[in-house]
């Protein structure tokens, strides 16, 4: 099986895991007897140790190697989504999520960082979309099916699917891939740590990038823990309709994936893709505040699935480029800000929702990922 097919199916599963209980939110505050904006910090309990990780994980694929860190994070995300599936209490399901986002860390930013080391960079985005492309399925898969399996069932059945569905991919991972004959393995050191990220953050690029990736989880992943609670005050559905709403997200990439190489040449380049993806992606955000039925706003996610992976994706391809003989720890940063948005995100949302209201929260949040987009294509333009 080819390397690119295999680092897809782990970046699948990678994704599956991330997005998974934001449908079930309303199921699980009432199952567990907290409130549903309490269950809603279960998505920020599984992104902070996943960037938090990421400071150690990138450096330790560098050092051991990428693909066998891979390899354990799987093994190790399978065994806490079969602990969720019989977690007693909201304590242990924010337990098993917590350490489960600490493995899920090691899988899509060292799958990014092979994708790095084994394609040229003038291949390298539209093979990193390929990548890319499988973990839009898996958040795809995940918000419809965690919805859907739900509302027939139990969001328990749900964790046991995707465990089941984790346990395969490992199997194939142990199986097929398998390290680069040729690589450099080092030490792991805190020292070698230090200075592999003093040679990331010397590139005049990492600080821009960082930033825009942090800016990115907020704005846009921060709102999806509240799809379902506010679906269901305004009288628009509930946890189904929240995971197609939400699936909207996934099916707008999966089109941007289609569509990177005619885009790169009509939008004029890298630059031009993240000027259109972060308008593109506001405009879907200011859709979703305003639209008053479900199906509207999967459209509008749709639109900012679209926009926000034309932005996103070229990021990716600036990063995997900041230093090269430290692609892995290069990856990683990538990764810990955009997942520290992630975590950041649902707290701001709260915040603005209890203080100036979903549909005010959403259009500032469509104002700073259409700013971002902008702001980042000058800078870097102005470095390279």
């Amino acid at each position: 099986m080819p390397i690119l097919s295999v680092l897809a199916l782990a970046c699948f599963v990678g994704a599956l895991c991330v997005r998974l209980v934001d449908p079930v939110v309303p199921e699980i505050a009432r199952e567990l007897h907290v409130t549903a904006a309490t269950a809603a910090l279960l998505a920020s309990a599984f992104a902070f140790p996943y960037a938090m990780g990421q400071p150690v994980l990138g450096p330790l694929g560098d050092a051991v190697g990428k693909v066998r860190v891979i390899k354990a994070a799987l093994a190790v995300l399978a065994l806490m989504l079969a602990l969720s599936a019989i977690a007693p209490s909201y304590e242990v399901l924010l337990a098993t999520r917590l350490v489960g986002g600490l493995a899920a860390g090691g899988i899509i930013p060292l799958a990014f960082a092979v994708v790095g080391d084994r394609f040229p960079y003038e291949q390298r985005q539209v093979a990193l979309t390929r990548v890319l492309m499988a973990a839009m399925l898996g958040q795809f898969v995940s918000v419809i099916g965690s919805g859907l399996i739900a509302s027939v069932s139990s969001w328990r059945v749900v964790m046991v699917t995707s465990a089941a569905i984790t346990l395969v991919v490992l199997a194939v991972a142990m199986h097929q891939l398998k390290p680069r004959p040729d690589a450099v393995r080092t030490h792991f050191t805190w020292a070698a740590v230090r200075n592999g990220y003093r040679k990331v953050f010397a590139n005049p690029r990492a600080f821009a990038c960082f930033l825009t990736v942090f800016l990115e989880g907020v704005a846009v992943f921060g709102l999806f823990p509240y799809v379902a609670t506010l679906l269901e005050e305004r009288g628009a559905g509930g946890i189904r309709e929240a995971g197609f709403v939400i699936a909207g997200m996934g099916a707008g990439g999966l089109a941007y994936t289609l569509a990177v190489k005619p885009l790169l040449a009509l939008m004029g380049g890298m630059f031009g893709l993240m000027r259109a993806g972060g308008l593109v992606a506001a405009a879907g955000l200011a859709a979703a505040a305003l639209a008053p039925m479900w199906p509207l706003q999967m459209v509008a996610f749709a639109m900012l699935g679209f926009g926000f992976y034309a932005l996103h994706n070229s990021i990716q391809t600036q990063a995997t480029e900041l230093a090269p003989q430290n692609r892995g720890a290069a990856v990683a940063l990538h990764a810990f800000f955009f997942f520290l948005g992630q975590a950041t995100g649902p707290i701001v949302y709260r915040v603005g929702i209890a203080s100036i209201g979903a549909t005010a929260t959403i259009v500032l949040a469509a104002a700073v990922i259409a700013g971002a987009g902008f702001w980042l294509a000058a800078r870097i333009a102005r470095v390279e």
